[in-house]
């Protein structure tokens, strides 16, 4: 239903893994874990998925060990491609194992919401196990943001001056309100003995005035560890959009379809444009250079090696028709650490001759 006009083509630029790669750095910012950060996000640029199935293929003992985290990123990357070609089916099992997981849906709520990929609550506990293996602090941030939002009753914003920064400030200064974050309930020694022997619900039973509870989860519990990847990922996106179709930006592509806005829509973590095609090459260029530049609200500590800033990497595709086996992937720069991108001022070329032969296109005959 959506194609592209003619000398035109679509164009569409997500941020690749974002969420994925800003949970990992939450690890770092709100649990201090600089290690487990930084293993995380090297993990989900090249392939967190796929690691996360190569584990449990070793486990079955159908390959013979899962990706070794010590290989170089290139070796690494073609093992784990490997994995998802040859496994696609454990792949996409897995894939909602990871999201589902990191949003905070629970072994059993997969059962309920795929039963067609799990076919008991002790499966789907196997699988997500394989993802706290290459996520070890994901169950301990998830559980501390939880308790932050209710402790405070909020998530994010901004420490003002004279207030010292909290780690818990929001990259783009966002604030959301939490009611029903998590309760207390009563419960007997033996259920807290059991709990306290279990890695993923050890943090979940607490000893108050000499009385065992446990943490259970409310409403609000799934859009508390929900907020910061998402919000900071709309915050990254309007960002870019600024910096792209505000006049005065010296990166401003706003005239680039014939006169007018390339911009069609932005859709969740990507730009979707309509572009005419002597500008194609060079719109992409730009809108790549853009959303992958330094973020200095996201800085870096110097053991990452990746520069004082969190970059966030990105994926093309183009095609004339919004369909999948239309549109194809284009090749996008890599991000490029410790080095800061020239700034070529995109002045677009705009040729009087061609608005005149597309108005002609839209005339119509009495």
């Amino acid at each position: 239903m959506i194609t592209a006009d003619v000398s035109c083509r679509l164009l569409e630029v997500d941020f690749s893994g974002i969420e994925a790669v800003l949970t990992g750095y939450a690890f770092w910012r709100h649990l201090g874990d600089s290690a487990g950060a930084q293993q995380y996000i090297r993990i989900c640029r090249l392939g967190i998925h796929a690691q996360v199935t190569s584990v449990k293929l070793a486990q079955d003992h159908r390959i013979e060990s899962p990706g070794n985290l010590n290989w170089p990123d290139d070796q690494l990357s073609a093992y784990l491609k490997e994995i998802k070609k040859g496994y696609p089916v454990e792949y996409d099992i897995i894939k909602r194992v990871d999201h589902g997981t990191d949003f905070g849906l629970t072994p059993y709520g997969m059962v309920q919401q795929f039963p067609e990929y799990f076919s008991s609550v002790a499966e789907a506990e196997q699988l997500q196990s394989f993802l706290f293996q290459v996520a070890p602090a994901l169950p301990a941030w998830q559980l501390a943001v939880r308790k932050r939002a209710r402790e405070v009753g909020y998530l994010g914003g901004l420490t003002l001056p004279p207030g010292t920064p909290s780690c818990w400030d929001h990259p783009g200064g966002y604030r959301h309100w939490f009611w029903d974050v998590l309760s207390y309930q009563p419960t007997d020694e033996v259920t807290a003995r059991k709990w306290s022997k279990d890695p993923k619900r050890a943090g979940r039973i607490v000893n108050m005035h000499g009385r065992w509870f446990k943490i259970v989860w409310g409403g609000d519990s799934k859009r508390a560890i929900a907020f910061y990847p998402q919000s900071t990922c709309s915050y990254l996106l309007k960002k870019a959009e600024l910096r792209l179709f505000h006049p005065d930006s010296p990166d401003y592509i706003g005239d680039a379809y014939f006169g007018r806005t390339p911009l069609l829509h932005p859709i969740h973590d990507a730009l979707f444009l309509h572009v005419p095609n002597r500008v194609y090459d060079r719109v992409l260029a730009i809108v790549a250079r853009v959303m992958q530049d330094e973020n200095v609200e996201l800085p870096a500590p110097p053991e990452w090696g990746i520069g004082p800033t969190l970059r966030i990497g990105v994926e093309a595709k183009g095609g004339l028709t919004w369909d999948k086996r239309d549109m194809h992937k284009i090749p996008t720069p890599p991000i490029v650490p410790n080095i800061t991108p020239i700034i070529d001022p995109p002045t677009m070329p705009r040729d009087e001759a061609d608005q005149d032969e597309w108005d002609a296109l839209e005339r119509r005959v009495a």
